[in-house]
């Protein structure tokens, strides 16, 4: 497939699940582009894919993406899309997340932020378009996860103002909110909570699986294809959209479901 044939792409958080994902994908599809994220094993295998660059750096650190951004425009002399990977998992509440507040926003927020504005003017000289991932949990609360929660909640808003601001200049901003993906991250998250309910890591997903409509969790590459529709050419119409890959969870009372739903035995 050709789809993204002479486009050049910024990918941050490209040694993450869906970064890395999205990577292979935009690749495999004709784009030429730049991997970029903290020191990681599978960003250095990245680096062994045709028209991959990578950049090992801090999608909060102004220099850091500067320097992603100059790679990236001296691969192709434009920037035609740019995809916000970048993120954490944190726990607690309001009592308790007050060493992980700031840490969280972050890795969360602030990652977008500093990525989108320096990236926005080749965006603007492209006609570009910026995708950033944020969960379920931009548009439901996660019990226990107040920092995450509300660093994500955030991301639709920086979204929102991002396609407000910069549509009238030909720039398309949209936010993808994955549910349950089968990541490292999501993999811990499935041990340390499994582990309170006496459930191994596989009888963990299940349960968690179990009131969605799909019933399982999503993998990477599929949440790749729904980031790759949003940078390009064939959503040139939509901005501003907050589009659910949950596996139909947001669309189901869970209050009522619990009380007819019959769990996987652990």
């Amino acid at each position: 497939m050709s789809e993204f044939a002479d486009a050049v792409v910024l990918v941050t958080g490209a040694g993450g699940g869906i970064g890395s994902a999205t990577v292979e994908l935009l690749q495999a599809r004709g784009a030429t582009v730049v991997a970029f994220g903290p020191a990681a094993p599978r960003l250095a295998q990245l680096a062994s894919l045709e028209r991959v660059v990578t950049v090992v750096g801090d999608a909060a650190s102004d220099a850091d993406v500067e320097r992603a951004v100059a790679t990236a425009l001296g691969h192709g002399a434009r920037l035609d899309a740019v995809v916000c990977c970048a993120g954490i998992g944190t726990f607690g509440d309001v009592l308790d997340a007050t060493s992980t507040w700031q840490e969280t926003f972050r890795g969360n927020l602030e990652t977008a932020y500093v990525t989108a504005r320096a990236t926005m003017p080749a965006l603007i000289s492209a006609r570009g378009s910026i995708v950033i991932v944020s969960s379920l949990a931009g548009t439901v609360a996660v019990p226990g996860s107040a920092a995450y929660t509300a660093s994500k909640h955030a991301l639709i808003g920086l979204t929102r103002s991002l396609a407000a601001d910069f549509g009238p200049r030909g720039v398309r901003a949209n936010v993808v909110c994955p549910g349950q993906v089968r990541t490292q991250m999501l993999d811990r998250v499935m041990d340390e909570l499994g582990a309170k309910a006496g459930l191994d890591r596989s009888h963990a997903y299940e349960r968690a699986a179990a009131l969605t409509p799909l019933r399982r969790a999503a993998e990477p590459a599929e949440i790749a294809e729904v980031i790759a529709f949003l940078a390009g050419p064939r959503s040139s119409v939509i901005t501003g959209a907050v589009l659910m890959a949950d596996g139909g969870v947001s669309a189901v009372d869970l209050s009522l479901s619990s009380l007819t739903m019959r769990f996987p035995d652990a």
